[in-house]
């Protein structure tokens, strides 16, 4: 009898671009994507190397900050372009590609209305959000729109790195790559836990935050600040410590010791198989199968990491509050 087939590997975490959504020339973009541009421009290569490496799906997104100039929003036709073009290349390949729609949440109402008409109309079961604008996090008034209709329309929120001014440019010329990941991770970890501290997941008890691991911070945090909840001005709502087990994780990384941390905390439920490929190196799933090996899991729970988390969170709508 053949062995029954593998569980569908699906990378959470991956981005495409087309050339014609970026503002500036080749000679402008930041040498962190240059080297990546050629795969990360041409969804046709993404697909091949997906096949040598094993990958069954990916699911696309195009953060705003990656398009759009320091300080500047994304217009709201160029959101409906990226999004459009997106339901596109899903419908040519469904078995293959997924997506999240691209929404700069720091927009109010305009904003929201996107995520309505991404989900209703094109059918996108995530979106993916800066985690700052300027000195914005997420918990600003102006990206509550945008939280709430992903609630009332039950699609999860991939809350995406960016450069924090500043701490981007010292700790990369301390660290190189590294010290570039440490300070966007930072800066997701901020956005998170000032979201945990306004109280929102009382608000919105269906909110689901997707961070990637390099924002793991936020988890350390939220058990540090146990010891200033219910002070006068502080946390709000349920226990910080509490409260970050209602987040989701992806892999980015892909390192055992923090795949372990992340289980053990959140549980396997909660982690999704992501890569920030192709920026990131991509991950072979001979790799995968040999690091999940090392963390003694279930075949159920090894089944949901690989992507049925994924498939579920992207094709399963909550019922509306």
């Amino acid at each position: 009898m053949a062995p029954p087939p593998p569980h569908r590997l699906i990378d959470f975490h991956s981005h495409y671009y087309s050339p014609a959504w970026y503002p500036f020339s080749s000679a402008q973009k930041s040498s962190t994507l240059a080297y990546a541009w050629p795969l990360l421009t041409n969804i046709h290569s993404q697909l091949d190397a997906m096949d040598g490496a094993g990958i069954d799906a990916k699911v696309l997104s195009a953060p705003s900050a990656l398009i759009t100039a320091p300080g500047k929003r994304l217009p709201i036709t160029m959101m409906e372009r990226i999004n459009d073009h997106f339901a596109a290349l899903v419908a040519a390949e469904p078995r293959r590609l997924l997506a999240l729609a691209t929404i700069d949440a720091f927009q109010g109402d305009a904003a929201a209305r996107e995520v309505e008409r991404a989900v209703k109309s094109l059918g996108m079961g995530g979106i993916c959000v800066d985690c700052a604008q300027g000195d914005s996090y997420l918990d600003a008034p102006e990206a509550r729109p945008t939280l709430e209709t992903a609630v009332t329309l039950g699609v999860l929120v991939f809350v995406h790195p960016v450069n924090p001014a500043g701490i981007t440019e010292r700790l990369a010329a301390k660290l190189d790559r590294t010290g570039y990941l440490l300070a966007r991770g930072t800066e997701t970890a901020a956005s998170v836990l000032a979201l945990m501290r306004s109280g929102i997941f009382d608000e919105l008890s269906s909110l689901k935050i997707v961070l990637p691991m390099i924002g793991v911070a936020a988890f350390l945090f939220a058990g540090i600040a146990d010891y200033e909840y219910g002070q006068r001005g502080s946390w709000q709502g349920t226990l910080p410590s509490v409260a970050r087990k209602r987040l989701y994780v992806d892999t980015m990384g892909f390192d055992p010791v923090a795949l372990r941390f992340a289980i053990e905390l959140l549980g396997a439920e909660h982690v999704l198989l992501g890569s920030d490929w192709p920026i990131m190196p991509i991950m072979t799933r001979r790799k995968v199968e040999e690091t999940l090996a090392t963390l003694d899991l279930t075949d159920a729970q090894r089944a949901a990491i690989l992507g049925g988390n994924t498939r579920q969170l992207l094709t399963q709508q909550n019922t509306p509050q």
